[in-house]
């Protein structure tokens, strides 16, 4: 049977007409309850903040220069035995791989000893301080639980406090000095991780008092290496 031109563009435009429609039917068939369309995982949210707990160790790297009545005593040193403390480290970060942290513990009494040509004088005095560091740091991503960082920054010994040894009235100023920092994280999950951190921290104090009536001073080179290990929480 054959159609006219007409009745054939009639039905080539019905079938057109009809194609929009049965698209979204078919849509729907492939939306039917248990079938749905897979979602896009949700991106996790970016921890910026950190706290370092735990204990540190202060092992001293100490050399001295003294003079006593404004004349340099020669041989004179001290020696400065190495403490433990505890330590903290906050910080944010700005970006996954950079932050900046501030760390600082329990100040240590330590004592100052003296060393060279002024041994016999045994203890010169106590003093009870520890360093402070601000650094900015570099924390390398795409290693998975293993998190490496790298830092840098000013550090300032804080000293609380003086104890007169074979030195009376001593009294020994705070100091300021840089800190070089390396460590990792190691995480355990989203908020949780432990962390081994080192700072070197490079610093000069300087200490007054008198012996035995003479006025005397002195300039300490302290450059403690601070290593600090402990927990990590992420925030």
């Amino acid at each position: 049977m054959t159609r006219s031109p007409k009745a054939s563009l009639a039905i080539l435009l019905a079938l057109t007409a009809a194609a929009p429609a049965a698209a979204p039917a078919a849509a729907a068939d492939l939306a039917s309850p248990g079938r749905a369309a897979p979602q896009p995982p949700l991106a996790q949210p970016f921890q910026r903040f950190y706290l370092h707990a735990g204990p540190a160790g202060l092992v001293y790297s100490e050399s001295a220069r003294m003079w006593a009545g404004g004349m340099r005593i020669p041989g004179a040193d001290v020696r400065i035995p190495n403490s433990l403390s505890f330590a903290v480290e906050a910080g944010y970060f700005l970006t996954p791989s950079i932050a900046i942290g501030f760390a600082g513990g329990y100040p240590p009494l330590v004592k100052v000893e003296a060393r060279g040509s002024i041994t016999g004088l045994g203890t010169l005095g106590k003093v009870s301080g520890g360093p402070t560091a601000l650094t900015a740091q570099y924390h390398f991503t795409g290693l998975g639980a293993f998190q490496p960082y790298l830092g840098v920054g000013p550090s300032l010994m804080v000293i609380v406090n003086d104890q007169d040894g074979a030195v009376r009235r001593l009294k020994t100023d705070h100091a300021l000095g840089v800190a070089v920092q390396a460590g990792f994280n190691y995480m355990m999950s989203e908020h949780w991780g432990v962390f081994i951190d080192a700072k070197k921290v490079f610093l000069e104090a300087k200490t007054r008092g008198t012996l035995g009536g003479v006025p005397i001073r002195a300039k300490v080179k302290l450059d403690p290496l601070v290593l600090h290990s402990g927990v990590t929480y992420r925030f």
